[in-house]
């Protein structure tokens, strides 16, 4: 009974360390692109995921603007809109577009996404002086942003 304890918390704690180190590990959700399909799919999910953030920051800058939203959590709202949107960029530059009709997709939503982050930029740096009221003006470029994704997923589907 004795020489079971000290093995049962060996293999506990060798448990433990698994759990631990796979729980530090964030799988890449974006993996290659073998056909024109397969990047399309992939283009139109990432236009789909800018898109909301897109539409998150024109929401909480239209409730700033009304004054029914504080100030510290308008940032922090728009801030994590404004990462979600920078990893959703970064995982759709890393896949290699298969083909030249690819390249043009590719070159298309880089500049939508481009445009919705310098956008979503400027919101939030309006937020985080302070400048809630009208925030929903700073915003206004968005309704663009907005607009240019739902044709570009219009367009790919």
């Amino acid at each position: 009974m004795r020489g079971e304890f000290p093995a049962r918390r060996c293999a506990m704690a060798v448990a433990l360390v698994v759990v631990m180190s796979n729980a530090g590990c964030a799988p890449h959700l974006v993996g290659p692109a073998r056909t024109r399909d397969d990047f399309q799919r992939k283009a139109k999910t990432t236009a789909q995921k800018a898109l909301s953030s897109v539409e998150t920051v024109r929401l909480m800058a239209e409730t700033a603007g009304r004054g029914d939203s504080f100030g510290p959590y308008t940032g922090i709202t728009i801030s994590e809109q404004e990462d979600s949107l920078n990893d959703v960029q970064g995982d759709f530059d890393s896949i290699q577009p298969p083909d030249h009709a690819s390249d043009e997709v590719r070159a298309e939503l880089d500049a939508l996404l481009h445009d919705a982050m310098d956008h979503i930029a400027a919101v939030r740096v309006a937020a985080r002086r302070g400048v809630l009221v009208g925030l929903d003006h700073v915003a206004a470029p968005l309704t663009t942003d907005s607009a240019a994704l739902n044709s570009f997923l219009e367009s790919v589907s």
